[in-house]
């Protein structure tokens, strides 16, 4: 919901950034080492070592803005937007499982949040697939973005923003993981109800 009005406000810094990055490593590496650290926090969580894996969580959001920004300062290309949308689903659903592994008292929530999770996910990507298709006999106008992306972005209730929200609360208030999980899980259901409900009546 957030996405693009954030991007507005980190994408200069991020260029200034990237300039200096894209000397020494490639985007597609920026992208496996953004990998590498989400899965470190998850392993991190799962040992119950929440503020340190907090901090190697935000190096992973880090990785995950600036892959992108150097790959359009070069050319971007399929492989890493592949990548790009398959780790941070990856490192979401991770979050979660790490999570219900680490407490008993947080299975069930967290098998109830890999469900939300796969819709949201599902509905996002299926409408990216399709997206090309639609175009040729609608005009949406998601797609005046201000930053290009290798995939059609589908918006919603929860997106990016929202969701690396929803971890940093988990991993400040791990304790009220519950809780914070219920009220996300609900704006999930809500997101990718409606994306079927605007897919369906756009397609037919």
């Amino acid at each position: 919901m957030f996405d693009r009005q954030i991007q507005k406000f980190t994408q200069k810094p991020l260029v200034v950034i990237a300039k200096i990055f894209i000397k020494l490593i490639k985007p597609n590496h920026m992208t496996i080492l953004g990998l590498i650290f989400g899965l470190s926090m998850c392993i991190l969580i799962f040992f119950q070592f929440y503020l340190p894996a907090l901090v190697v969580f935000m190096l992973n959001r880090f990785c995950d803005g600036l892959d992108g920004t150097m790959a359009r300062l070069t050319i971007p290309t399929p492989l890493g937007g592949y990548l790009d949308i398959v780790f941070d689903l990856i490192i979401y659903s991770g979050f979660v499982l790490a999570f219900g592994l680490s407490n008993s008292n947080y299975t069930i929530i967290s098998m109830i949040l890999l469900f939300l999770y796969i819709g949201t996910g599902t509905t996002f990507l299926a409408q990216a697939a399709l997206q090309t298709q639609l175009d040729k006999t609608h005009h949406s106008s998601e797609l005046n973005q201000e930053l290009p992306k290798s995939f059609y972005y589908s918006s919603g209730l929860i997106e990016g923003t929202e969701t690396t929200i929803f971890m940093i609360l988990c991993l400040l208030l791990p304790n009220f993981y519950i809780f914070i999980s219920i009220i996300f899980g609900i704006l999930c259901l809500i997101t990718f109800v409606s994306r079927i409900v605007v897919c369906y009546k756009e397609f037919i």
